[in-house]
């Protein structure tokens, strides 16, 4: 399939302007909008998978890598996929065929997946991998 210029163009400006919005919305939900708390953590005091998302988001907002890893770590590993499918496309545009086999292989996401389980359920356990209280 032969791209148009105004496509290729496209595939580099859409990346900014979706990072663009979407800091622009986290940065304005996390400082005006009060979150409530996670009905999981309240009522039953235990993690459920998405706990630590939003402070994981306001981490990566701020550039701490290592706190968004300790808030929820699944957030920073969805981020890495996106960005090396979104590589593989951009790369697809210009005629480059190449495919990360990581991302494509499906032992390795059926394998990160069954991690993401494991480690929402030991988080709970073991309080170095749980999510720090933070001020957003």
């Amino acid at each position: 399939m032969q791209y148009k210029r105004w496509q290729k163009a496209l595939v580099i400006i859409a990346p900014f302007a979706a990072a663009a919005v979407c800091g622009a919305a986290a940065y304005l939900i996390l400082r005006y909008v009060t979150l409530w708390p996670c009905p999981s953590l309240t009522l039953l005091h235990i993690y459920c998978p998405g706990c630590g998302s939003t402070r994981a988001v306001a981490a990566l907002l701020h550039g701490d890598l290592l706190l968004a890893l300790r808030q929820n770590s699944v957030i920073p590993v969805m981020l890495l996929m996106a960005v090396l499918y979104y590589l593989e496309f951009a790369l697809k545009v210009w005629g480059v065929r190449f495919r990360f086999p990581v991302i494509h292989n499906k032992v390795f996401i059926t394998a990160l997946f069954v991690c993401w389980l494991i480690y929402a359920v030991v988080r709970n356990f073991v309080p170095a991998i749980a999510p720090i209280e933070i001020n957003l």
